[in-house]
């Protein structure tokens, strides 16, 4: 405030005069003030890694999404997202890193998300289990004794997170590092660890590894309950667990809650599994495994139906001998109809992704493309990328060739309409609504459905005096001209060329 006084002796007024001078002070000039709204600017693709997408089997509609550095989302009834984690600032950097995530199928409002970001030094937290009432409105945070790697090799692999179906006040949590096991029987407030797993996952991809990124053993892949087991109001007995190990068998299973654990034989040791998947109908669990945790590696691998009851193990993978160059990922059971599965290669890079599903249980395959005649592909999908053109086909880039995508970990059918899928790239979201045109037509819609995601890795920001609002450059897709804040790029609008980043 700018204020002045009139002395009576500065202008030579007598003394006499002092008691009647007056003090003058001018009027305040007014401040403005300007409020400010903030939301994301679309990219409507996502940007990067969705490792993992989990259906509520009780809810109708509810859905969650983990990606590896961007938080944690929930499924609109418009297919869009809705970020879960966007209260976290730069203190709580790691909250962005989402190792696992677990929907209870008891009471749907809660929500589990196994947050962290690195199990090595670049990372000085441990982990937290971030626990929601409210479906993600808000969150409740109780400390881990250990680290959890949401950016860390295997996170794909999973959920390594799971509520119990009959007791849904016991979780159970798979670890990294060597850490094993851990239990919650008060709602993920507390955690213990399971000493009588008999292995912790001992496989690093790389040991030699001086960041500590590839030298950390990835620990428990999964974790799933059997619901087909037990009663309603007490511990569900029946477990399965993986854990990334090689030379051993890595699959356990307990019939008593968790006390004592059998190895589960049949299975090829140099292979670890990265998804076990429950078949409520079939009495069956589904495996699928590779030679690496992923994401970015994985060269053979198969894909396993274990019979519950007679114990048996079959190798029912849709592809072998040397057409079998990946491993398996990705992996759905639809819950509606028996033996309806679906499993996504890791990684296929030439000439695409690819994802096979099956309706009798494995007997019988039918991909989602195949050669006719090389260098000609039946491609039995149709693609939409209205709500990201920069990532469609229309872009073309030598370097990205694949179009169903790469580093396919997600992928889940909605169990109660199982015409509609969802599958994680590295990149973005794929899916659609007519997922049964698969087994009558052979031919499905991929459409873009990432539209609320954001998970760019952002290295610098420009706001031009005149012409666009923004320019952009992001980690792995370069950067965009972003000619509305409210609309995603086109593929015109993306830098070209292309660098993983342009700063």
């Amino acid at each position: 405030m700018l204020s002045w006084m009139l002395l009576p002796a500065f202008f030579g007024l007598g003394p006499s005069l002092l008691s009647a001078a007056a003090v003058l002070t001018a009027p305040t000039p007014e401040i403005s003030t300007q409020s400010y709204t903030w939301k994301n600017v679309r990219i409507g693709g996502g940007g990067g890694f969705v490792p993992g997408i989990v259906f509520n089997p009780t809810e109708k509609g509810l859905a969650y999404l983990r990606t590896d550095i961007g938080g944690v989302y929930k499924l609109n009834s418009d297919d869009s997202w809705t970020p879960l984690v966007d209260f976290a600032d730069n203190t709580h950097w790691d909250y962005w890193g989402s190792d696992a995530l677990a929907t209870d199928p008891v009471d749907t409002q809660r929500l589990y998300i196994a947050a962290g970001m690195y199990t090595n030094s670049w990372d000085p937290n441990n982990g937290t289990i971030l626990a929601s009432t409210d479906q993600g409105k808000t969150f409740t945070e109780s400390s881990l004794p250990f680290k959890v790697g949401g950016n860390m090799p295997g996170r794909g692999t999973g959920e390594r997170l799971a509520v119990d179906p009959h007791s849904n006040n016991i979780l159970l949590f798979g670890a990294r590092s060597g850490h094993g096991l851990w239990k919650s029987t008060d709602f993920g407030a507390t955690w213990t660890q399971v000493t009588s797993l008999p292995d912790s996952g001992t496989y690093a991809p790389d040991p030699t590894d001086s960041s500590g990124i590839n030298s950390d053993p990835t620990g428990v892949t999964f974790v799933t309950f059997d619901s087909t087991s037990g009663a309603t109001g007490q511990a569900t007995p029946r477990i399965f667990v993986g854990v990334a190990s090689v030379g051993s068998p890595n699959i356990f299973v307990s019939d008593d809650a968790g006390q004592s654990w059998s190895a589960i034989q049949g299975t090829n040791s140099s292979w670890m599994a990265h998804k076990g998947v429950l078949s409520p109908k079939e009495g069956a669990l589904y495996l699928s495994t590779s030679d690496g945790v992923g994401p970015n590696d994985g060269t053979i691998g198969a894909l396993y139906k274990y019979d519950i009851a007679s114990g048996n193990i079959t190798n029912i993978s849709p592809v072998s001998g040397s057409d079998l160059t990946f491993g398996f990922g990705g992996l759905a059971v639809d819950l509606q109809e028996s033996g309806t599965v679906m499993v996504a290669a890791l990684n296929s890079w030439w000439p695409d992704g690819q994802v096979w599903r099956t309706t009798d249980g494995g007997s019988t395959w039918s991909p989602l493309w195949e050669w006719e005649d090389y260098p000609v592909l039946n491609k039995y999908y149709a693609y939409d990328d209205s709500l990201a053109p920069w990532i469609g086909p229309d872009y073309t880039n030598p370097a990205i060739i694949q179009q169903i995508g790469w580093w396919m970990e997600a992928l889940a059918i909605d169990p109660f309409d199982s015409n509609h899928w969802l599958y994680g790239t590295g990149e973005t979201v794929y899916g659609g609504h007519d997922l049964l045109d698969w087994d009558t037509v052979h031919n499905v819609t991929l459409k873009s459905l990432a539209d609320g995601i954001e998970e760019d890795a952002v290295e610098g920001l420009i706001s031009p005096p005149a012409g666009p609002p923004l320019l952009s450059a992001v980690g792995d897709n370069g950067g965009f001209v972003h000619l509305n804040l409210d609309t995603a790029p086109t593929a015109a609008a993306r830098f070209s060329p292309l660098w993983s980043t342009n700063v």
